[in-house]
């Protein structure tokens, strides 16, 4: 699997808009199972947590995952515009169910969705993940974490990650969820503090958006997996 995904990450930066692998406009698809779209203009941005849920949260800084996914979220937001339609899954420090936010997805019609949250794990972990699972998802993936690979170049991730969540599989519309960094790491935390910092990382992220709605897919697309949607009782990957 991971030497498979290298390679879809290496077609991704070879190609180009000459020769683009494209999907269909207007339809939602349960499974995913299609090439990734290409002239969508809505993006569903999801900042991850909030409210009583606080997400992770830094033993370095002591910031909440919940308050910097919204921070990022929100300069997605406005880094998108004018040129799409954005629409927040949450917009203040509120408690936002994840089938709600599916649902939400799910409403936005020919459209992404951009789950925007923050790492835990050892201190040693470091850097960007991004997790997809339906194949029309995969070069979306592929396009963000080249491009925040490159604005957190100290990093050493684990790159992009087929994961089954409830934000990875369930939406009808391609769908990934962004790690921008380990809260949990010191050099990522403290980077993560710095406004600046959220600033790069927004726009990175709009820069994978708008090349995938100009030039649709960079890689070929992966071969789907057929899975039951996942809930709450999924034992945790």
């Amino acid at each position: 699997m991971k030497a498979s995904l290298r390679l879809l990450a290496l077609t991704c930066l070879l190609s180009s808009c000459q020769s683009p692998i494209t999907g269909s406009l207007g339809s939602h698809s349960t499974y995913g199972d299609r090439a990734g779209p290409r002239g969508f203009r809505t993006v569903v941005v999801d900042a991850g947590h909030g409210g009583r849920d606080n997400g992770a949260r830094s033993r370095i800084t002591g910031t909440a995952e919940k308050t910097l996914a919204l921070d990022i979220a929100s300069r997605l937001k406005r880094a998108l515009s004018p040129g799409f339609r954005t629409v927040m899954t949450r917009t203040s420090d509120t408690f936002v169910p994840l089938d709600t936010r599916v649902s939400t997805a799910n409403r936005s019609g020919d459209a992404i969705l951009v789950s925007i949250h923050l790492n835990d794990g050892s201190r040693r972990s470091t850097g960007p993940e991004t997790y997809w699972w339906r194949s029309d998802s995969c070069s979306i993936a592929l396009r963000v974490q080249s491009n925040l690979k490159a604005v957190n170049t100290g990093s050493n991730s684990r790159g992009t990650v087929r994961r089954r969540l409830r934000l990875t599989r369930n939406p009808e519309i391609p769908c990934i969820l962004v790690e921008c960094g380990y809260l949990s790491n010191s050099h990522d935390a403290n980077l993560l503090a710095d406004a600046g910092e959220r600033e790069r990382i927004a726009q990175a992220i709009a820069r994978a958006v708008r090349d995938q709605s100009a030039c649709g897919d960079c890689c070929p697309t992966p071969k789907a997996i057929y899975a039951a949607p996942s809930s709450a009782h999924d034992a945790r990957e």
